[in-house]
């Protein structure tokens, strides 16, 4: 009756000192320290003072400035035209019409009359008159801006070309026979007088250019008036074709960038303001806003839903670096234009505002305190705030 007491008494002690035998084995056989509780980290970001910019992107097309067709100025069976990407300059064929050359001047005003008496007063006069001095053709002198000059409106060439003074570069003030259409005139800053010296200037041209016969006389359609040098794209004609009609697509020779975007955004843009361009190959280049159209278009239909994306103006770009879109001749890019923009805001990343309880926003500071903000622009990650005690610089908990 006492032994089994005894017993289980020693049994224990057995266990209990298996257990510390245990123990002792397993700190003497690992020399690291007890692993301790890992301390979570939290990720911080500063509050920055920036200025902040929200942005809206829309797709363009890279393609050569103010394209448009060509209409014929000169009646007659169309005979000629140039190649497509050809550039016609000042003093070039643009095309011909019955082989007869129609040249390409530059100006701001179309030749609207035949030019063919001396004495003749007008704007396209001047046109003439500038051209074939740029050129390289000597015109002579012209009466000074301020001159009365007599002008023959019905006259014959031959009876317009002897003036009174017999002085080549005076204006005829002798009458026709019939002695109609004779009136006088002030010459202005945008006129010129066509001369003796200016019509013997304009046979030289004729002939160098192969005008036959080489008169001296402007015929209305011999010249076309652009503001500048075109390069030629797909024809819309064909030889023998009227020389009236549309002939081809010309275009500027400098490459941009054209966007269409809602009418109700157009207020938000204007001239010289910058735009991102991102190009096929993904890469970016710089663009700045050339014009913005004041004519609305009216939009595209979409199936059964015409209309449904609204009236549209149109955007041009320049590409700040030209030789970006050297290689492109027509590609469709995506363009970022700066919405409104916040200077001199304090902001954080986006990921460290909280939402509270009772509505509105929070961020909690680095040390634990939960402050209060109100929110402004968001743009590119971040978020315009302000708040109690919230400064440059401060450190704020954020998203990792």
């Amino acid at each position: 009756m006492r032994t089994k007491p005894l017993i289980i008494t020693i049994t224990c002690g057995v266990l209990a000192l298996g257990g510390v035998g245990y123990a002792v084995h397993t700190s003497a056989g690992d020399d690291s320290p007890a692993a301790q509780p890992a301390t979570a980290e939290v990720a911080t970001a500063e509050v920055v003072r920036t200025d902040l910019s929200d942005y809206w992107a829309e797709s363009g097309t890279v393609g050569y400035r103010k394209q448009r067709t060509l209409r014929g100025v000169a009646p007659g069976v169309l005979t000629w035209l140039p190649k497509p990407g050809a550039t016609i300059a000042r003093g070039d064929i643009m095309y011909r019409s019955g082989d007869r050359p129609v040249i390409l001047f530059y100006g701001s005003s179309p030749m609207f009359r035949d030019i063919d008496v001396v004495g003749m007063v007008g704007r396209d006069v001047k046109v003439l008159a500038d051209n074939l001095r740029a050129l390289g053709y000597r015109i002579g002198s012209q009466p000074a801006p301020g001159t009365r000059v007599t002008v023959q409106g019905l006259s014959s060439p031959a009876a317009g070309d002897q003036g009174a003074s017999g002085d080549a570069n005076k204006p005829d003030p002798t009458p026709t026979a019939s002695g109609t259409g004779t009136y006088q005139t002030v010459v202005t800053s945008q006129d010129a007088v066509f001369t003796r010296s200016l019509k013997d200037a304009v046979k030289r041209w004729q002939a160098a250019k192969g005008v036959r016969p080489a008169t001296g006389t402007v015929t209305l359609g011999d010249v076309l008036v652009l503001p500048g040098a075109v390069r030629v794209g797909v024809a819309s004609a064909q030889l023998g074709d009227d020389a009236t009609g549309n002939l081809m697509a010309i275009s500027d020779q400098a490459k941009a960038v054209s966007v269409e975007i809602d009418a109700s955004r157009a207020d938000d843009l204007g001239a010289g303001q910058k735009a991102q361009i991102t190009l096929p190959d993904s890469s970016h280049a710089s663009g700045t806003i050339t014009s913005v159209s004041s004519n609305v278009q009216a939009s595209s239909s979409d199936g059964d839903n015409p209309g449904s994306e609204g009236p549209k103006v149109q955007v041009v770009i320049a590409v700040d670096d030209a030789a970006a879109i050297q290689n492109i001749s027509s590609a469709t890019v995506e363009v970022r234009f700066t919405g409104t923009t916040e200077r001199d805001v304090l902001a954080v990343p986006v990921g460290a505002l909280l939402a509270l309880s009772g509505g509105g926003y929070g961020v909690q500071i680095s040390d634990g305190a939960l402050v209060a903000v109100k929110v402004g622009l968001f743009a590119d990650g971040l978020v315009q705030i302000t708040g109690t005690g919230i400064t440059a610089g401060t450190r704020v908990v954020t998203t990792s």
